[in-house]
């Protein structure tokens, strides 16, 4: 293994950097509605009904 303190940040690789400050990456997911982006499906779903119930007003 590398010594990390002795290198340069520049020279250092994504994955070095990370493991020098400790930190991890971890996959999340991403709900996709229209173009909106959301972290929770709560929010995404709230969002399609309240859209949907527009739409059905707008029926009526």
């Amino acid at each position: 293994m590398t010594d990390l303190a002795s290198k340069s940040e520049h020279d250092l690789s994504d994955e070095e950097v990370m493991q020098k400050y400790g930190i991890t990456c971890v996959p999340t997911d991403r709900f996709h509605y229209k173009s909106f982006r959301y972290s929770r499906l709560s929010d995404a779903l709230a969002q399609a009904e309240r859209d949907h119930a527009k739409t059905l007003k707008k029926g009526n």
